[in-house]
């Protein structure tokens, strides 16, 4: 089998430290939303949000949505490394 030289900790380290994703669609809810409430608000009954960044916005949020589809897709296929260094009492029927 394939070895990357990762171990577990490894990777938790490797994936821990990567930066948060920022999405604009995230961020203009959090624009429009000061307060923690769930949906924005309307402010005078418009929302004043040009349509272009709205559009911007959602499709980066819909291929952000793929990729990690995707991802996930890749992982489950994954084949599973059993853990012998582990001991689980919980199992030991």
């Amino acid at each position: 089998m394939f070895d990357a030289g990762f171990q577990s900790s490894s990777l938790r380290e490797c994936l821990a430290g990567l930066p948060p994703v920022e999405l604009k669609g995230i961020a203009l809810l959090r624009e429009r939303r000061p307060h923690g409430q769930f949906f924005p608000q309307l402010e005078g009954g418009q929302i004043g949000i040009p349509r272009e960044t709205i559009a911007e916005a959602v499709t980066e949020i819909v291929g952000y949505t793929e990729r990690c589809r995707r991802a996930a897709q890749q992982l489950a296929k994954l084949t599973p490394i059993p853990l012998t260094a582990f001991s689980i009492l919980e199992y030991g029927i």
